[in-house]
């Protein structure tokens, strides 16, 4: 059962949001928002300006971007466009409802700490069916465009690197019914490939593959949705809902409140009502095309599918001057991670008592950190082996729980002063990989190596005793010294 779910608090303050909408302009209306007239991405210039944007404020750091008008194809096209809209800690912290009085301005990992301790409260998540809405009510309804009347190449998609090939709906959350396991809404690539023509790219057996291939039938209908909610997208875009379970009503669950839906046009399929843009179409499931390459969220350029789905576009709805979120996968963190997080911790705690942390650092995508209570020998090691079935992460690191695991400096000071390679480490030579990894020679396979990067007992061939951290010796001491620093010197901090 869950404790408590977030609430709404007001339109201006912090979330959680109704639609994007309301977020944008909350974090708009606080702060950190940076607005560009017009940019050209025919000469690559938004890609460029994010990797500089990145390059000086971190991952957790940088501000959003607002394109008020892109040129693309020598056409300067109207936005508005939302690049890093999740990319600023506090922004995250704003989404899922830490109060505004508790963000601090450049304290992005203590935010972003904030924002896990927020969802770690809600407890379980208990599901809360969706609410169905009339059409007339719903803000994605406000344009509707059938068959001829489209050209998906008239809304501002561009291509964000040179390397891939064309324009991509890179936010996109495609939802379908699986006739057993129910609505399914996942995030994933989509290649344009004409006016009424989309790649459709979920790889074997992620569970939106699964929802198409289980349809039973020679054509899938599917919808895109664009311009979800924070929440929303966060659950589209993790694995934060289980195979089976509604990402939608999980969300709800986060929200304390039940998603708004709306029935499409040509198909009985729900989705959320409050969204920027819906894309409504056919899935062939006979039929394949070749797909990609796309620059992907290693920061490299990801392999092109051989063959994979497409999506012919019957209709789209979308509300009046909808705007556009495009995602420079890769360089900007792409949704709101603590509501994973904290499921992650919750889930498997239950039967890993010692676990006390869980991360995958972003913007070090290939890594796991983990954090425990030590109480034997070994156990470090054991308990890295145990999350070898998770394809994320390659370099598993334990630590004990001490450290900090969202200051990746920290982690890996620590790796350089407790880790010993002989024994604290194991390869794996051959297991799950994630498909997106450049390194791989098969595509979701991999090698894995797990540190033991905890203080290693004498049974494990550590010292004895182990030595203090200097840090700690000091507080030992003199236990005021941080407090009397902050009232005397804290001026000059």
């Amino acid at each position: 059962m869950a404790k408590k779910a977030l609430k709404q608090n007001s339109k201006y303050g912090t979330g959680p949001y109704d639609s994007l909408r309301d977020y944008m302009e909350a974090i708009e209306t606080h702060g950190n928002v940076i607005r560009i007239k017009e940019i050209d991405q025919d000469s690559y210039e938004l890609t460029g300006f994010m990797y500089k944007l990145l390059d000086k404020h971190g991952w957790l750091g940088a501000p959003s971007v607002i394109v008020e008008k892109i040129k693309i194809s020598g056409e300067w096209v109207d936005g508005p466009i939302i690049v890093n809209q999740y990319g600023m800690a506090g922004h995250e912290a704003m989404a899922i409802g830490v109060p505004l009085d508790e963000i601090e301005e450049g304290e992005h990992i203590l935010n972003y700490k904030r924002a896990l301790n927020k969802m770690m409260e809600i407890g379980d998540i208990t599901p809360i069916k969706t609410t169905e809405i009339d059409k007339a009510d719903a803000p994605s309804k406000e344009v509707i465009l059938n068959e001829d009347e489209i050209n998906i190449l008239d809304f501002p998609f561009f291509q964000t690197n040179p390397g891939d090939n064309g324009r991509f709906i890179n936010t996109g959350n495609l939802i379908t019914v699986d006739p057993e396991q129910g609505r399914n809404v996942g995030t994933y690539r989509m290649q344009i490939k004409g006016p009424r023509k989309i790649g459709i790219s979920p790889e074997k057996n992620q569970d939106g593959w699964k929802s198409l291939m289980n349809s039973g039938k020679d054509v899938a209908q599917a919808v895109v949705v664009l311009g979800t909610d924070p929440i929303v997208f966060a659950m589209s875009s993790s694995k934060t809902a289980r195979t089976g379970q509604d990402e939608l009503e999980i969300a709800g669950g986060f929200k304390g409140e039940a998603i708004e839906v709306v029935k499409c046009e040509n198909s009985d399929i729900r989705v959320p009502a409050n969204v920027e843009m819906i894309i409504e179409g056919e899935i062939p499931l006979n039929d394949f095309e070749p797909e990609g390459p796309f620059g992907e969220m290693y920061g490299y350029m990801g392999k092109p599918h051989e063959e994979t789905f497409y999506m012919n576009i019957k209709t789209i709805t979308h509300r009046v001057n909808p705007m556009f979120v495009n995602q420079f996968t890769g360089v900007t963190r792409g949704y709101v991670t603590t509501p994973g997080e904290a499921a992650s911790i919750r889930g498997f705690s239950k039967f890993m008592p010692e676990l006390r942390g869980f991360h995958i650092p972003i913007d070090h995508v290939g890594y796991l950190f983990l954090s425990i209570k030590k109480t034997k020998p070994h156990q470090g090691l054991e308990l890295a082996e145990k999350f070898n079935f998770l394809p994320l992460g390659k370099i598993v690191i334990v630590v004990d729980e001490d450290v900090d695991i969202h200051d990746t400096k920290e982690v890996f000071r620590t790796v350089g002063a407790r880790w010993q390679p002989h024994p604290g480490a194991k390869i794996i030579e051959d297991t799950a990989g994630f498909f997106l990894d450049p390194s791989a020679v098969i595509r979701g396979r991999s090698s894995r190596i797990l540190i033991d990067a905890t203080r290693q007992l004498p049974e494990e061939n550590g010292p004895s005793p182990y030595p203090k951290l200097n840090r700690e010796l000091l507080v030992e001491h003199a236990p005021e010294i941080f407090d009397l620093v902050e009232e005397k010197w804290g001026h000059l901090l």
